[in-house]
């Protein structure tokens, strides 16, 4: 019984860190409207949080470094492994993407004006629509990222695996 309300209790955290990935990417879509450090802080510590306690109890299947190949989807329904892949894959797309529109850079406000900026060196000076499609762009990319990330525990604490099979 407790096993079961702390599986669920960690699933439904894991579940509303991923919801709330969605509403930020959903929100992306019509902007840079969340442009908030701490925001990006937390969603970062939460995703971590989340993987945690499934490190620990896998912490023997992870040694062989296939965990995530092979032993993550035993016990699951069939979809859940190419469903968490596959969000994956987004999530590295929304990376390459921005990488290769944002020119190798980042766009930063700097002494009031609008840049790109790659270490410390201006790449390129932007409009204001330029500096805000480069901004949803970037937060679009950190949404798809953690959507990926708290999905992955997410399945795992849904549809937990009985730990006394045999591996």
């Amino acid at each position: 019984m407790t096993t079961t309300i702390v599986l669920k209790s960690l699933a439904a955290l894991s579940a509303c860190g991923l919801a709330a990935s969605i509403l930020i990417y959903v929100e992306s879509l019509t902007g840079p409207a969340v442009d908030d450090t701490h925001l990006v802080f937390a969603f970062s510590l939460g995703a971590i949080a989340a993987h945690i306690p499934m490190y620990v109890r896998e912490r023997s299947s992870l040694k062989d470094r296939t965990f995530y190949w092979t032993g993550f989807g035993r016990g699951k329904p069939g979809w859940v492994v190419p469903l968490v892949k596959l969000f994956w894959l987004v999530a590295l797309a929304h990376g390459v993407w921005f990488f290769v529109q944002g020119h190798h850079a980042v766009p930063v406000i700097q002494d009031g004006q609008m840049i790109l900026s790659s270490r410390g060196r201006v790449v390129k000076v932007l409009t204001q629509g330029e500096y805000l499609k480069l901004r949803a762009q970037e937060l679009r990319g950190f949404a798809a990222l953690m959507i990926a990330c708290y999905l992955t525990p997410a399945m795992y604490w849904w549809f937990p695996r009985n730990h006394q099979e045999p591996d």
